[in-house]
């Protein structure tokens, strides 16, 4: 968040100096206002540019192992572009890369990821057979079924997107 702020403060500042240099090369030909509207232009393109990007930077960063399997969109009264096309602020991960299977059960990580927060890292199971799901906060060993034993499971919706994501593991 500190290093976006930096980036709009510096594009805003080295928008102002180029329209102000176009101001000298042009004899003061451009309106007074020009500069800080250019500024903020440039300052608010980036912000929303900022917003838009955010979901496929933070996914490309976790790597081709990590699959986003569910997302999170909003429209915001403080954003009213959103109102247009809404912004991902938050997004779910499986981590395909790092399975465990037994039988119908998949075990494996999910990446909670938001904006302006930091990411969780939580171990859970999918039983895909019968569409639930066991969060396994102690992590997972060796032993998958020891891990399991006495977990509380969750009964998904038919149709859970992150289920799904899970279980193409079993393919």
């Amino acid at each position: 968040m500190l290093l976006e702020f930096i980036a709009v403060i510096a594009l805003g500042g080295g928008t102002a100096g180029i329209v102000m240099l176009l101001q000298k090369l042009t004899r003061n030909a451009l309106p007074r206002w020009a500069t800080p509207t250019a500024a903020g232009l440039a300052m608010l393109g980036f912000a929303i540019w900022s917003e838009y990007s955010w979901f496929d930077r933070t996914s490309v960063a976790l790597g081709p192992d990590k699959v986003a399997a569910a997302t999170i969109e909003r429209k915001q009264i403080w954003r009213p572009w959103t109102f247009f096309a809404p912004v991902t602020t938050r997004f779910i991960a499986v981590d395909m890369g790092k399975t465990q299977i037994k039988d119908s059960i998949v075990a494996t990580d999910l990446y909670l990821m938001s904006r302006w927060q930091e990411g969780a890292i939580v171990p859970v199971a999918f039983d895909c057979k019968q569409g639930r799901r066991a969060d396994v906060f102690k992590g997972f060993t060796d032993d998958l079924d020891a891990d399991l034993a006495g977990a509380s499971w969750i009964t998904l919706e038919e149709g859970d997107t992150i289920l799904a994501q899970a279980c193409t593991a079993l393919d």
